[in-house]
């Protein structure tokens, strides 16, 4: 006793020693022996609270004008953690985790393994403290039992760590399966997925794919890491602070509780709206998402119009914009990491030490020997360390709640316009009173004076244009048939198949000059589109010589146009840009005269501005999108235009003035149909028979019935 007397003195002296080292003048000089390390320091801080505050205080909202919405974003309540947040994580708990599911299961599990996971802290805690005391005191047989106890805790802690780990993967996966079935039944029942797609108003669901998929995901994964999450930390929490209340009073849990207290008020006050930015990611993210979709659906329209660069822009600013969004919210969680790793490592690690000198100041130490000194400072230092950590946890934790918001709001949003769908769509449409705008529908008188004057000019402003376009060359495609430039169109001998070896067609010759339109007709799968696929370099060609011009100088206008993501503007001009556009010397009155060709009646004009964005697939009718085809069309006048079934949606008479416009303009036209009355506005007739490979060619006159002429070819007997 009277050995480790002096050593206890010993051990006092060092804690007195090192406590005196905290005082204000020691500080005062180690800053100034470092004043490039506190210049540095005091910068960080300066400037990452600067910044702070402008992106927060002045202006929460990231900046949009970098971004493009496909659709129009539901404003509804901003994203936060508040009783609305709590509400509709209820309900969705009481569809996901009812008391007799083996979800609920699943987390009885959970929760004991965390149990056990926090038992086994506190034993390592205990095993530490006396493994240090075994060898200040150099007890052998002690450190070896001591080892030997760790090799047999190993066993149940990787276990339990395992276990854990495996029941958080399946309860989320519980939860998706249990979700994803519950919006399936009604997002699946009737006509409800047409009711989310194709109506407007909040019927309407904004990137649907995207939230049943995407956002359910999230949303468990984050639920059911959140749980664990908050239930570790919290039993950590209780049963040390329960330990160290009966090892060194209540002043040590009282000290750090204290401590984090001010540090979750200071947070609180600093902490930027999460939520709001992981809702917003996940609608930008749907928006690009929705893009690729697009251009996925709509590839054969694309390649036609040669709009990879327009597609490829568009793209590009939606991933911009899920970029730009996404560094800022990574930059204001590393802001808000700086506190998080200060509050963590450093703020708790000082407060700590202070508590374990409770002891040396309260002078309880005296009668203790080195052995015993040194297990209970490593025992509470491990029990300060996990209470440590537990507290600052739950503190950061706000970080993952304000996340977890985000994905509640998606997710919350989605089965409230599910639910809302099954009584949707029943009754009459709200009647909405119509934007007023100053465009009349075209008197006939008018009408000729268009023709006349504009139709003429725009004829010739497309000739300077072409004059001074530089012909793309064709390039030699591998195989066995070419392509050629030149200023016609002109097949010989060319064989077409398709992608899955069947031949279409065989030793097809003809050739069409300018302003000789034809009609191309045929039953189904006889090779009419492919035709057209071969000319657009869509497909490679089997056999044989295609001699074209350009790419840019032949324009296919599909029964459906494709219509862009963007403006009114956007869909006359594409796969041009505003700016192109603009450099063409092109203006909206020009287009509004070309839109007038097309639709006297001055539907669309009045409807939309050129400048509004709309969802154009789903705000237009099929005649309104035809005719748009047309006016782009009109707009381009390229050398050839290819016209699929594209004006079955217009009446007659407009029909009628379509193709004696499109003459007008120089415009040669290859038409598939199979509408007799079309026979008027062409030239020769292209008719694939669809059996071995055969077609004939034959020129269209009023009075072909007496002097016809026809030439017809077979794959058997046509060796032109």
């Amino acid at each position: 006793m009277q050995e480790s007397q002096p050593k206890t003195e010993t051990l006092a002296e060092v804690w007195s020693f090192l406590l005196t080292q905290f005082s204000i003048e020691k500080v005062k000089e180690s800053i100034k022996s470092n004043k490039t390390t506190a210049l540095c320091i005091s910068l960080v801080f300066v400037g990452g609270g600067y910044s702070t505050y402008k992106r927060f205080f002045s202006n929460h909202k990231v900046n949009d004008s970098h971004s493009t919405v496909t659709q129009g974003e539901k404003k509804g309540d901003e994203v936060k953690v508040n009783k609305q947040f709590f509400r509709r994580l209820w309900k969705i708990l009481t569809i996901i985790l009812p008391l007799r599911s083996r979800a609920f299961l699943h987390l009885v599990s959970l929760t004991v393994l965390l149990y056990y996971r926090t038992l086994l802290s506190l034993k390592v805690a205990e095993i530490t403290g006396q493994n240090a005391k075994a060898i200040v005191s150099k007890r052998l047989s002690h450190i070896v039992m001591g080892v030997v106890q760790f090799a047999l805790l190993g066993i149940p802690a990787s276990l339990v760590n395992s276990a854990l780990k495996y029941e958080i993967a399946i309860l989320s996966l519980t939860f998706r399966k249990t979700l994803t079935e519950h919006v399936m039944e009604n997002y699946l029942r009737g006509t409800n997925f047409y009711k989310a797609s194709n109506l407007g108003g909040d019927l309407r669901i904004d990137n649907a794919a995207q939230r049943v998929t995407h956002d359910i995901e999230t949303f468990c994964e984050s639920l059911s890491t959140l749980y664990a999450t908050i239930f570790k930390p919290l039993l950590d929490v209780i049963l040390n602070t329960y330990q160290l209340s009966s090892l060194l009073s209540l002043k040590a849990p009282v000290l750090l509780f204290g401590y984090y207290g001010l540090s979750a008020s200071i947070k609180r006050f600093i902490m930027p709206a999460f939520g709001q930015m992981s809702a917003r990611s996940s609608a930008l993210e749907g928006d690009y998402r929705t893009a690729h979709q697009r251009l996925i659906t709509n590839s054969e329209e694309i390649a036609f119009y040669d709009g990879s660069s327009r597609e490829k822009a568009i793209i590009t600013r939606l991933f911009r914009a899920v970029f730009l969004h996404c560094r800022h919210s990574y930059y204001m969680q590393y802001l808000v990491g700086i506190f998080d790793e200060y509050l963590v490592k450093y703020g708790s690690s000082i407060t700590g030490y202070a508590i374990l000198s409770l002891p040396v100041l309260e002078g309880s130490v005296n009668e203790k020997s080195t052995g015993d000194l040194t297990n209970d400072y490593v025992r509470n230092k491990q029990l300060l360390i996990n209470l440590s950590k537990g507290s600052a946890q739950l503190i950061v934790l706000s970080n993952k709640v304000t996340a977890l918001a985000g994905s509640t709001s998606r997710v919350a949003e989605l089965l409230e316009m599910v639910t809302q769908l099954d009584e949707g769509g029943v009754e009459p449409f709200k009647l909405e009173k119509p934007v007023e705008r100053e465009v009349d529908p075209i008197t006939e008188g008018q009408a000729n004076k268009l023709e006349k004057g504009f139709i003429k000019s725009w004829r010739e402003r497309g000739m300077k244009r072409r004059q001074l376009h530089t012909p793309q060359p064709v390039p030699h495609k591998r195989g066995g048939g070419k392509f050629v430039h030149g200023e016609n169109i002109k097949f010989e001998d060319a064989t077409i198949v398709n992608p899955d070896g069947r031949v279409l067609v065989t030793h097809l010759n003809f050739e069409v000059k300018p302003e000789q339109n034809v009609i191309v007709t045929g039953p189904n799968g006889s090779g009419k589109s492919s035709l057209f696929r071969v000319l657009g370099e869509l497909w490679p060609l089997h056999a044989g010589t295609v001699t074209k011009p350009a790419t840019d100088q032949i324009l296919f206008v599909p029964q459906k146009p494709y219509l862009v993501l963007g403006t009114l503007r956007d869909q006359i001009i594409y796969p041009h840009s505003k700016e192109q556009m603009i450099a063409n010397g092109v203006t909206d009155k020009d287009l509004e005269n070309l839109i007038k060709i097309v639709d006297p009646a001055c539907t669309i004009l009045s409807q939309w501005g050129w400048d509004e964005v709309r969802d154009w697939f789903h705000a237009m009718s099929g005649g309104q999108k035809q005719r748009v085809g047309m006016a782009r069309l009109f707009y381009h006048q390229p050398r050839f235009g290819i016209l699929d079934e594209c004006t079955s949606a217009v009446s007659i008479e407009v029909e009628g003035k379509i193709y004696k416009t499109c003459k007008k303009l120089g415009i040669t036209l290859f038409t598939v149909s199979h509408r007799k009355t079309l026979n008027q506005y062409h030239d020769y007739e292209l008719h694939f028979t669809g059996h071995a490979g055969n077609w004939t060619w034959e020129k269209i006159d009023d009075e072909k019935e007496e002097k016809g002429e026809k030439k017809e070819s077979s794959s058997s007997s046509d060796s032109s």
